[in-house]
């Protein structure tokens, strides 16, 4: 009775968590999608939110101070999530292995929502509330750009190019007296 409640409790679980790894953001260093957003933070952070290149610069160097945290406790949960398969996968899991990895598993998220508020509370001190909201709007942006575009690739098919970026078109132009 207990393994079946154990077993429902971990599927509610890992069903309600996003595939990201436990709600945790997807981040390498090498990830185009990690320079993206700083390129995209650089650019808009001053102008959307009324800041000079110093406290923009700040901003970035909380959030790459935290970011390699983040990138390691995003790991820990993979393993973490990976172990808990791997011992679900048996006939008969042992229960006590079970209750383990999810307590681990619950205490790395917990720790990830700690960095999280730690960085906030850095970029809070520098902010007004209402850059503060400016930026949250403006993170939310972005990832919802991030999103569409990874939606046009991942619907795309497989060796066919995206369309070209709109732009501007040659347009032929006739001029009076010369032969078109």
């Amino acid at each position: 009775m207990l393994h079946r409640l154990l077993c429902v409790a971990a599927l509610a679980l890992l069903i309600t968590l996003p595939r990201t790894g436990w709600g945790f953001e997807a981040g390498d260093p090498a990830d185009p999608m990690g320079q993206y957003q700083i390129d995209f933070l650089r650019k808009n952070l001053g102008p959307a939110l009324n800041l000079d290149q110093t406290q923009v610069d700040r901003l970035l160097q909380i959030e790459q101070k935290y970011k390699s945290q983040k990138r390691q406790a995003i790991q820990d949960a993979r393993t973490a999530l990976q172990q808990l398969q791997q011992v679900m996968s048996q006939p008969q899991p042992p229960e006590q292995d079970v209750a383990a990895i999810l307590d681990r598993m619950m205490k790395l998220r917990q720790d990830k929502l700690a960095l999280e508020q730690k960085q906030l509370m850095e970029q809070k001190s520098i902010l007004t509330p209402v850059q503060q909201a400016r930026y949250f709007l403006l993170y939310l942006n972005m990832r919802q750009q991030i999103a569409k575009e990874a939606q046009k690739v991942r619907s795309a098919p497989q060796g066919v190019p995206l369309p070209a970026q709109p732009g501007p078109h040659e347009v032929p132009v006739s001029r009076p007296g010369k032969g078109y």
